[in-house]
């Protein structure tokens, strides 16, 4: 492929493969399609609302993502089945999964998780860093786990068939969701914590039951998330060191990608949550090195959705099966989403 250095065998098994991207926040325009298009991603799960959205705010959201969609008819589609994948497949569109990467818009009335499954929302994550009516995010020093509601939240997700996103939980309330859900979870977008320590990152004993529950964890692109030297900005290598070590220790059936791309979206409301050792979430970053700016947030060599068959070219040469590397570009995806989603 032109401009990126990856081998025949990587390029024709990248391109023939079902490639999931299982988390992106880059603003679906016509111009980020034709970036999903060049690097061979067929599903992208979107967080089509801000984290501190409202149901009113989100149903907005939700309604401009579907004009979106409806506006480029020959491109793109709406998955909300498994059968959607297909024809997304068949048809040669990208398939556009929606999800929230915050429970805020359900606020304190299941009736509002009905209604956002009847818009079109398949995955919710539960808790956005922070505390919220759920339970506890990965920031907080507490880590008390699911609240009541939280618990109830969980069992109707179950019940209406919509994915549970971990990413951003904290440890108790993920090994709580993981233990208590009766479907398989999702964790989108996070990368390993012992390889590095993040608090957004996942834990051995998180990875243990991931995988006993059924569960994927999409290996992440965002550097910090993925660096193993503070002052170092993360290149590919780091990246795939997470892709080896998840794969060790949750095993070949629960890894997935999910790139944490956000291709287009505005420095200002960036910075205002995750810049250098400030913003919303100072505990994200505060140990990173001068290396880490809006520019260089991603790992080096990953910084675009054109990106994606480095990621094949990687895993090849590191010697994983074809077999193997299909699992992680997307059928691992595409399991838990039939099993939940139907």
């Amino acid at each position: 492929m032109a401009g990126l250095n990856i081998s025949e065998k990587a390029q024709d098994l990248h391109y023939k493969s079902l490639v999931i991207d299982g988390l992106e926040a880059a603003p679906m325009t016509e111009a980020h399609f034709d970036r999903l298009r060049t690097g061979g991603i067929g599903i992208v799960h979107y967080t089509c609302a801000k984290v501190t959205d409202d149901f009113s705010s989100a149903a907005l959201n939700i309604l401009n993502l579907q004009k979106t969609v409806e506006a480029n008819p020959d491109r793109v589609m709406l998955v909300k089945t498994s059968d959607d994948v297909r024809i997304a497949r068949e048809t040669h569109k990208i398939g556009i999964i929606l999800g929230f990467q915050s429970a805020q818009p359900i606020m304190d009335d299941l009736n509002y998780l009905e209604l956002v499954y009847r818009l079109g929302i398949r995955v919710i994550q539960l808790t956005y860093n922070e505390r919220n009516l759920l339970g506890d995010g990965c920031v907080e020093s507490a880590n008390g786990g699911l609240s009541r509601y939280g618990r109830q939240v969980v069992e109707a997700m179950n019940s209406l068939g919509i994915a549970i996103d971990l990413s951003h939980c904290g440890e108790k309330t993920t090994l709580e969701a993981i233990e208590l859900s009766s479907d398989p979870v999702l964790i989108t977008h996070a990368n390993a914590k012992m390889l590095c320590p993040s608090p957004r990152n996942k834990s051995d004993a998180i990875l243990q039951s991931l995988s006993r529950n059924g569960g994927v964890i999409g290996a992440a692109f965002w550097g910090p998330l993925t660096y193993s030297d503070t002052a170092l900005r993360p290149g590919i290598n780091d990246f795939l060191n997470h892709v080896d070590y998840l794969v060790e220790h949750a095993g070949i059936e629960h890894v997935a990608i999910g790139s944490d791309l956000g291709e287009g979206e505005s420095r200002e409301g960036y910075e205002a949550m995750f810049i250098r050792g400030g913003g919303l979430y100072p505990e994200v970053t505060r140990e990173l090195g001068d290396w880490y700016t809006f520019e260089n947030r991603m790992v080096k060599g990953l910084e675009s959705a054109t990106c994606f068959p480095l990621v094949t070219n990687g895993l090849l040469e590191r010697g994983y099966s074809e077999a193997d590397i299909q699992k992680i570009l997307g059928r691992n995806f595409y399991r838990v989403f039939t099993q939940v989603v139907g």
